[in-house]
């Protein structure tokens, strides 16, 4: 607190001081009688109950084997993701044409994966072909639950289900672009940097196409709010270059107040990392 802000001659800091020193006084005196009934070693706070025994995880630090495998563990949530959303039957009539697109970007991030390997092989590292499983449990998976339904969970299918696979595709495209935007300051060498900013480009160019597709025309290029429920509709440039925001994804069956679900997504942590202890199940 700025002592030049608290002035001891006011009669209500005065009232303030004693008040607040008669309190530790108090309470002072009532721990140190309830003490007293405590046994525990001399120089230990006494403990109540057991604290069961925990097994942490391996020390490891983010080196550039770890991101890449991290950067390749996404491109796997995207194969993966891709497949089921393309084997749902949804993509008919006027959608047709949007299964092709979806393919187009399956093919994409199995090239991702396929070079990221070969980069992690040259450097003599191990690589991770599968899924990132904390993002899939945290994300992925109840996307698709909000999408599907869930009997066990109670969670009932979505009434669009066409409209919330583009809006998780939109938002797995973003997450990626931003990944490998972040990834880029942290890899040391200039020829990783330089492979992370090829497959970001194009990541985002998956996100602006998908955004386009979503909100279409002018209206779909900059920035701009839903009039109904508030919340950032789905733009080509959503931002200025160089966010991490959280990617937020609107979807699943609406409550009674006619909102649907909102996911936020955010870049790997330090514990959703593949490090190089970690092995594909």
């Amino acid at each position: 607190m700025n002592s030049n802000n608290f002035d001891m001659n006011s009669p209500v800091n005065r009232r303030r001081f004693f008040l607040t020193g008669g309190f530790a006084i108090a309470t002072t005196t009532l721990l140190a009688a309830c003490s007293k009934d405590i046994q525990s070693p001399k120089g230990a706070f006494p403990r109540i109950g057991a604290v069961p025994p925990t097994t942490g995880l391996p020390n490891a630090a983010p080196t550039d084997e770890a991101l890449l495998r991290t950067a390749t563990s996404l491109e796997f949530n995207a194969i993966d993701t891709y497949t089921k959303v393309l084997g749902l039957g949804l993509f008919t009539g006027s959608a047709a044409g949007t299964a092709a697109v979806v393919s187009r970007f399956k093919a994409d991030h199995e090239a991702h994966a396929k070079a990221l390997s070969g980069i992690i092989t040259e450097a003599k590292g191990e690589t991770f072909e599968c899924a990132n499983a904390q993002i899939n449990k945290l994300y992925i998976n109840p996307a698709l639950d909000l999408i599907l339904g869930n009997k066990e969970a109670g969670i009932a299918p979505s009434d669009t289900p066409l409209d919330d696979v583009m809006a998780l595709a939109l938002g797995l495209e973003t997450l990626a672009a931003e990944t490998y935007q972040f990834y880029v300051s942290l890899l040391s060498q200039p020829k990783l940097r330089a492979a992370a900013m090829g497959i970001g480009e194009q990541e985002s160019r998956h996100s602006a196409l998908l955004a386009q597709a979503i909100n279409p025309g002018v209206d779909g290029i900059g920035p701009s709010t839903n009039k109904t429920t508030g919340k950032p509709n789905p733009a080509a440039v959503p931002g200025a270059f160089g966010s991490l925001a959280t990617v937020s994804v609107i979807l699943g069956k609406p409550n009674e107040a006619g909102n649907k679900t909102t996911l936020n997504m955010e870049t790997p942590s330090l514990n959703s990392m593949a490090y190089e202890y970690a092995k594909c199940s």
